[in-house]
């Protein structure tokens, strides 16, 4: 008789949980699938990402349809696939409540997976677990696309000349100069706080980041001056801080060779 009563009360309070309370499985594993992919994306583990997508995917590219067979061929096009827009949208993506604030974009998650963004990722379950199954790139996935080096041109050989360059997500742009051993090599960050933005002076021979040289009194984070070690090319690089989904930099850095 002891048994039943008590079987009976927790039959009771099963049925007083609140749907909210009953959703939570889904909106956990969600939220579980999104930290790996973060996780994954923060390590620059690009086999781990692949292995979270299911095949054949066909991503949709401002109407332009790019089919991914496997995970060796999102690896060579992890570009086109995985813009920073994409895991920006997978980043600011969450569940609302709990004392935080509201997320840029809410997760829409139900029984069967997860939606990211405004409808731009879905992810479902499946036999291997939670799994990228359609995707729509974002608008504007193409504006923080990594650059190519720039060759540094001066008119006689040696000179001084400025750029101007606008950086996001974990772009560093580099700019190439073409030395000789004893060359005096220059160069000044402008135009941006060294806590948005700092660079660095590399020889390419061996990727060798060069030690610290300013003037006195100057941020070693903004300016480097001195006679070059060896001859070859050096690659200034300037490289941005903050978090990866916040906004693009602008900056103007000032090279000279004498």
């Amino acid at each position: 008789m002891r048994r039943i009563i008590v079987v009976g009360a927790f039959i009771a309070i099963s049925s007083m949980v609140p749907l909210s309370s009953q959703q939570r499985g889904p909106e956990a594993e969600a939220e579980a699938f999104r930290q790996r992919l973060l996780d994954a994306f923060a390590r620059g583990d690009r086999q781990a990402v692949a292995g979270m997508v299911r095949y054949r995917l066909v991503v949709d590219a401002g109407g332009i349809q790019i089919p991914v067979l496997n995970q060796a061929a999102l690896v060579k096009m992890w570009d086109a696939v995985f813009p920073p827009a994409v895991r920006c949208v997978i980043e600011e993506s969450g569940m609302p409540g709990g004392g935080s604030p509201p997320p840029k974009y809410v997760m829409q998650a139900d029984a069967t997976g997860v939606t990211f963004g405004r409808g731009w990722i879905r992810a479902e379950r499946g036999r291997g677990g939670m799994k990228i199954t359609q995707m729509t790139l974002p608008p504007g996935y193409g504006s923080a696309t990594p650059g190519k080096p720039r060759q540094v041109l001066f008119r006689w050989g040696k000179g001084r000349t400025k750029y101007a360059g606008s950086l996001a997500a974990d772009n560093v742009d580099v700019y190439l100069v073409q030395a000789r051993q004893g060359d005096l090599l220059n160069a000044q960050l402008e135009r941006v706080r060294a806590e948005r933005a700092t660079f660095r002076i590399v020889h390419a021979n061996g990727n060798r980041v060069l030690a610290a040289k300013s003037s006195a009194g100057q941020d070693p984070r903004r300016g480097w001056a001195g006679a070059l070690p060896e001859s070859g090319e050096y690659g200034v690089e300037v490289v941005r801080s903050g978090a990866y989904c916040d906004p693009p930099v602008t900056y103007q850095i000032s090279i000279s060779l004498e």
